[in-house]
């Protein structure tokens, strides 16, 4: 079962949890702060990109809708409309300004297209609202998975989807236990890694430090128990799928009553046919045991009457 590479916050809008989703590579990892790019993200490259395609972009303005959508084909193809009808009609003044006053334009918005995207901003501003699988360590990875497993098999589960459970409440509370025990996970991995980070040979420091790994052997243990409840869940949907499709069978080979009545009726006949079948063999075989016979006796008769032609 596939997973997605991300668990997103349930309280976010719909779109936003389905960008977030799509687009790992614009997440962040779980530092404490995500500052806002300079200048947008964009860079002394995006700048020369801008500069070198700008004349493109003023010159054939119709090729915006090669990589954009019909709106903006209609808007370049206008633009490219507009740049013949000038060059056409006042080839030297009016080109000449016309050009002038699209260059910086075009630049513009080529630089504005530059830098961060959509999904970079959502990520930034989101930031919190989500926990990488690959942020986590081996073991609470592991956890995870395990959890996404169970949630996935309930809600993809064919007793859910014809409503045979509570649909409504496993679609809203299962992705927000998933998402706590994410959290969950997110913290118990930070934790341990500045435990693990402490100086544990120092007596003072091993003073503190045990009460903590007790804490966090604690807190394991219980999101453990969590999952383990979850899980136990999804085993029951299983089951509950498989007595579904029983119930199912059932039902079909139950419609089917009458024909299978009609197929004993038909064995029945076979019977009957075998021993009118064998009846007819029996007096086939009387009469080629007779035929046989005739022929027998007509060819001894036939050689009785050679000594006698020979006598003749």
């Amino acid at each position: 079962m596939a997973h997605a590479m991300v668990v997103v916050d349930p309280q976010l809008p719909q779109e936003e949890q389905r960008i977030l989703k799509s687009a790992p590579e614009a997440l962040h990892g779980p530092e404490e702060a995500v500052p806002e790019p300079r200048f947008g993200g964009r860079t002394g490259r995006d700048a020369f990109f801008s500069l070198w395609q700008a004349p493109v972009w003023t010159f054939l303005p119709g090729l915006m809708g090669t990589f954009h959508g019909p709106r903006v084909r209609a808007a370049g193809l206008a633009a490219q409309a507009a740049l013949v009808a000038a060059l056409l009609w006042r080839p030297g003044p009016v080109f000449t300004a016309l050009v002038l006053a699209v260059l910086p334009a075009a630049f513009l918005v080529l630089l504005a297209l530059c830098g961060e995207d959509a999904a970079g901003r959502l990520a930034r501003r989101r930031h919190g609202h989500y926990v990488q699988y690959g942020d986590l360590a081996q073991k609470y990875r592991s956890l995870l998975y395990r959890t996404a497993t169970a949630v996935e098999t309930v809600l993809e589960s064919e007793v859910h989807s014809q409503g045979l459970l509570d649909d409504v409440r496993n679609a809203v509370t299962l992705p927000a236990q998933q998402w706590e025990i994410a959290r969950t996970l997110m913290e118990l991995d930070r934790l341990t890694d500045e435990h693990a980070g402490a100086r544990a040979d120092d007596p003072r420091v091993a003073e503190l430090l045990a009460p903590q790994k007790e804490v966090l052997r604690l807190a394991t243990a219980s999101v453990t128990e969590r999952i383990a409840a979850l899980e136990g869940y999804a085993a029951r949907t299983r089951a509950a799928d498989e007595a579904l499709e029983q119930w199912r069978t059932v039902q079909r080979l139950a419609a089917n009553g009458d024909a299978y009545q009609e197929l004993l009726a038909r064995t029945v006949r076979d019977e009957l046919a075998l021993a009118e079948i064998g009846g007819l063999t029996e007096q086939a075989r009387v009469v080629e045991e007779a035929l046989r016979a005739s022929v027998a006796k007509a060819r001894r008769a036939g050689l009785s009457l050679v000594p006698e032609l020979k006598a003749g």
